[in-house]
């Protein structure tokens, strides 16, 4: 076939337009030119973020897609923004179609699905099946799971709607899984919900930090040595303030700490929704002093430079999801302490580097950072 390319790619990560450029996320702008390496040209579809929503997000890393390597190697195709449900039915016939011309055009098919309302590559998945075609799905969390907990921390509305949409989700997602020939799970939280589902699944671990990004040798050394004498305990954290991170559990824990006469400094780079709340939650336990809410870092090597600098990265991860974050600490050469999950035992079973407590016990949070504290040689 004319034009035809090695790979299609739907994701849910979002395009954005301004100045006439073609704007994604930075970290997916990583991937795609890993996955290019491997399957030559590619086509990329995702959802365009409207104006209003963008001005909104103060949470992404944007690259103009005109800087990818090789650019030629891409195609992109904007798909419609149809996270609610009058404007997923007004788009979805047409959506489609547009999905099952791309399809015949690619040698190999990947969705990296994670919704259901305007999940265009859950969408795709459905298309690829019904042509025949072979094709593999990826996730990096348990949407149907993250909903339904996300949503029982609001009022008794959303956790109505949270419930029924959870419920919604489990068998659209068993309809894209199963016919798949691959499935690409980021940790192992999602390796366990969805390979039952799936009869050629793996773990995988979606990693945008380089060998060089790695704390050095001689770094590490230094910090082992000054780690028992410090006298301020520092702990960082990076990712978005919103419900799936806990950000509240993350103050009360530093609070516990700082009662019992540690010494903390703690800083988390971030911005989102729950950033108002935070903030108060501070004030009222009398935090300023220990807690600094830095905003967005957009200088890579100077947010990873703070992690290696930091003791501990604390974190209260409260859905199964795989935030790459930790990843990244535990290259810096900073243990990560927090909330349980079978994402981060994998993570550390075999080399440590982690101490973990069970979800939303802050207090069970915050008295490992004493422990540690008055450890400082684990």
């Amino acid at each position: 076939m004319k034009d035809r390319k090695g790979m299609l790619l739907v994701l849910h990560s979002p395009f954005y337009q301004a100045d006439g450029k073609l704007l994604m996320d930075d970290q997916a702008g990583n991937g795609l030119e890993l996955w290019a390496e491997h399957f030559g040209s590619m086509i990329i579809a995702a959802p365009l973020m409207p104006e209003e929503v963008a001005s909104q997000q103060r949470v992404s890393f944007w690259r103009d897609t005109a800087t990818l390597k090789q650019p030629d190697r891409f195609e992109f195709v904007t798909l419609p923004w149809a996270y609610r449900l009058s404007a997923f039915l007004k788009t979805y016939a047409a959506t489609r179609k547009r999905l099952a011309a791309l399809i015949p055009r690619c040698d190999y098919l990947q969705f990296a699905f994670g919704g259901l309302i305007g999940d265009w590559a859950g969408i795709a998945a459905l298309e690829a099946a019904k042509q025949g075609r072979a094709y593999a799905v990826h996730a990096d969390r348990v949407e149907h799971q993250v909903v339904r907990q996300v949503s029982q921390q609001g009022n008794l509305k959303k956790r109505l709607v949270g419930r029924a949409m959870s419920s919604l989700m489990v068998p659209f997602e068993r309809q894209i899984i199963q016919p798949s020939a691959v499935g690409l799970w980021h940790g192992q939280d999602c390796y366990e919900v969805y390979h039952p589902l799936c009869r050629n699944s793996y773990v995988i671990h979606d990693v945008h930090t380089k060998p060089e990004d790695s704390i050095s040798v001689e770094a590490l050394a230094a910090k082992i040595q000054s780690a028992p004498t410090d006298p301020v305990l520092k702990i960082c954290y990076a990712g978005r303030i919103a419900a799936m991170k806990a950000p509240l559990d993350w103050v009360r824990a530093i609070a516990v700490a700082r009662d019992a006469g540690v010494n903390v400094k703690a800083v988390w780079f971030g911005e989102g929704e729950l950033i108002q709340e935070m903030k108060s939650l501070i004030a009222e336990l009398n935090l300023q002093e220990q807690i600094e809410l830095y905003g967005l870092e957009r200088d890579r090597q100077k947010l990873l430079q703070r992690i290696r600098e930091s003791h501990l990265m604390l974190f209260t991860h409260i859905t199964p999801e795989s935030p790459r974050c930790l990843i990244e600490a535990l290259t810096s050469g900073t243990p990560i302490v927090g909330y349980h999950s079978r994402y981060v035992q994998e993570l550390t079973e075999h080399q440590g580097g982690g101490v973990f407590v069970p979800v939303h016990d802050w207090q069970a949070l915050g008295n490992q950072i004493i422990a540690l504290d008055r450890d400082r040689g684990q």
